[in-house]
């Protein structure tokens, strides 16, 4: 069988002066444009260092049921957190660019140990310190990502911009507080009510995709690490938004997580 050389380093590079730049691109020149999902979290890897991160934890995206069905994949996509793209509530964010963004408001988990790479890990709850809400803020390097292949997507650090997170509803795992949140949670944009909670197969299980993540770190030998947050995909129906003076906002159990752009 022919071996498909692919070089994660030049794909990286491209990928890396968008992200300085703010620039959209249609896609990836063929030379770079990796053509499996495992070329393209090797460049991710790779453009991830470029880009001068400090790993503070993972997000994961395309993660309901109808989703992954709708893009033929078998688990949710993966990208890193870099912590100087992490915030606290009532952060105003300064994007490089007037271009269109994706708001999600998410359920995560904070890690409470080290979990080194394990095949068939299951999830159990004292791997989870605390569980809180979260803002990711997703902004490709693509004009349209949902044509430029996942390969690419997964390259692109699965669009990753910005993630801000919402103090802790409380220690461990709480599952009825998981459930109550995508019952009652609306998100507010200016002041609207925007999105509510997902379900049924269009709903992202939290629990699944921490699962998730523990085989692919597992596949490429990563440690997750005890602090590390995983941002688990949509709770609320992601929504586009455009241009400046937007003000993001969702309470739960008494608590207000917001920010503005």
């Amino acid at each position: 069988m022919e071996t498909i050389f692919f070089d994660p380093a030049a794909t990286a590079s491209v990928l890396a002066k968008a992200w300085i730049s703010g620039a959209l691109m249609s896609a990836l020149p063929l030379g770079v444009k990796p053509e499996t999902l495992e070329h393209g979290y090797d460049a991710q890897d790779a453009f991830f260092k470029l880009a001068g991160g400090k790993r503070v934890g993972w997000k994961l995206g395309v993660g309901s049921p109808a989703a992954m069905r709708s893009g033929g994949l078998t688990r949710p996509l993966i990208g890193q957190l870099q912590r100087s793209r992490v915030h606290a509530s009532g952060v105003h964010l300064n994007l490089p660019a007037d271009s269109p963004v994706t708001i999600e408001c998410e359920i995560a988990f904070v890690l409470d140990r080290d979990l080194p790479p394990l095949a068939n890990r299951q999830v159990d709850a004292e791997d989870i310190r605390t569980t809180c809400v979260t803002f990711e803020v997703v902004r490709s390097r693509f004009v349209d990502r949902k044509v430029v292949g996942w390969p690419s997507f997964a390259a692109d650090n699965v669009g990753f911009e910005a993630l801000v997170v919402g103090k802790s509803i409380g220690e461990g795992l709480d599952l009825a507080a998981l459930r109550e949140l995508a019952e009652t949670t609306v998100v507010h944009l200016n002041g609207e009510p925007k999105a509510k909670g997902l379900f049924g197969d269009a709903a992202t299980d939290p629990l699944a995709s921490l699962a998730a993540l523990y085989a692919h770190a597992a596949e490429r030998g990563e440690t997750l690490r005890a602090g590390d947050i995983v941002s688990t995909g949509a709770m609320c129906a992601p929504f586009d938004i455009q241009g400046k003076g937007h003000v993001l906002s969702v309470t739960y159990f008494g608590k207000t997580l917001t920010f503005s752009i």
